[in-house]
């Protein structure tokens, strides 16, 4: 079912009570339309974490909680998709997007050194900032794009299934109630027979 593959995804709920220390703003996120799982929210909510989780900005799970709230999307499933990017994912990630902004921007990319880090990053900020922003917002919108239009494809192909197989099953049902009904009344048992003729 596709609620169950989903929910699979959303973030521990310790997590999600940090929220409620956001006051007015906290409050507004637990609305009850907020936390639905349908194909809308479910893909309205993959589109806005993995668009923010392509950022590189600090508090991706706050910029994309409060975009949940305006457009109205599943809040735990765009908190939990931003952590896409972590530790062990960013460095790759950042220098496909910088070479990708470079590229864009016709522009000659600077040498990589042979251990990238994070460190690395801030101190070279000044001069990839704004190919490493480029290539964060190219790779950002395609993969919110595929990923919306992909599982709203996604979601009708499994409900399309799910109600393929559940026909299936009535009608089997069905086949196997009419089966009972035609066959013959069961004969009584032999006991019963040579009781009777006695009597």
């Amino acid at each position: 079912m596709p609620k169950k593959t989903v929910a699979r995804l959303m973030p521990h709920p310790e997590k999600l009570e940090q929220l409620r220390r956001l006051g007015w703003l906290g409050r507004q996120l637990f609305a009850s339309e907020l936390w639905h799982l349908n194909r809308r929210t479910v893909a309205l909510a993959f589109m806005n974490g993995i668009f923010w989780a392509c950022m590189p900005i600090p508090l991706q799970m706050v910029a994309a909680a409060l975009t949940a709230l305006v457009i109205r999307c599943n809040v735990p499933i765009s908190m939990g998709l931003v952590f896409l990017t972590n530790p062990v994912t960013m460095p790759p990630y950042f220098v496909a997007a910088y070479q990708l902004g470079a590229w864009l921007l016709h522009s000659e990319p600077i040498a990589l050194p042979d251990s990238f880090t994070m460190h690395w990053v801030y101190a070279q900020l000044s001069l990839i900032w704004l190919p490493l922003l480029i290539g964060c917002l190219t790779f950002g919108l395609i993969l919110a794009a595929i990923s919306y239009f992909g599982v709203r494809i996604w979601w009708a192909i499994q409900v399309r299934l799910m109600w393929q197989v559940r026909q299936k099953r009535l009608k089997l049902a069905a086949v196997a109630r009419a089966a009972a009904a035609t066959a013959d009344p069961p004969s009584p048992p032999h006991g019963d027979r040579e009781s009777r003729s006695t009597d």
